[in-house]
């Protein structure tokens, strides 16, 4: 059975590799960012193909992680005013990470993220509103000003 302690040296191998390659090559690329995630994609991988015993709990905590960093990376990258779209976009990404590890896609919570991107998007469009305005800045400043 793969353990945590297993997945940490995994990481800190994968993690020098990528630091090596990084300063060698001139890579763009967060090494603990890449490092877990390559852990976590090697590791769901072998869960699919039933290779090795992992808990799945595991590999939604690498992935959970995931997506917060590329939330972080989000944030940083993209204009301002796509930060309206976090929340569904956020979400997407968790519901994507289930669907992963259950090996199922659940269509209710499919449905509700579809709805959730209309109402964004159409928080989006008429983000420059009077009464909409106040609302959109509260939603682009959700991690700033609390």
């Amino acid at each position: 059975m793969i353990n945590l302690s297993f997945v940490i040296i995994g990481i800190a191998v994968v993690f020098a590799i990528l630091v090596a390659l990084r300063s060698s090559f001139s890579l763009k690329l967060c090494a603990l960012c890449g490092a877990v995630s390559t852990v976590w994609i090697a590791l769901l991988t072998f869960l699919y193909l039933e290779k090795l015993t992992i808990d799945p709990v595991l590999i939604g905590i690498l992935m959970g992680g995931s997506v917060v960093g590329l939330m972080y990376l989000l944030e940083q990258k993209l204009p301002e005013k796509y930060q309206i779209l976090k929340l569904p976009f956020f979400l997407t990404l968790v519901s994507l990470s289930y669907f992963a590890l259950e090996k199922e896609v659940i269509l209710e919570a499919t449905l509700i993220l579809f709805v959730l991107w209309i109402l964004f998007a159409i928080v989006y469009v008429v983000r420059d509103k009077d009464g909409i305005k106040t609302f959109g800045r509260k939603i682009i400043e959700c991690c700033r000003n609390w």
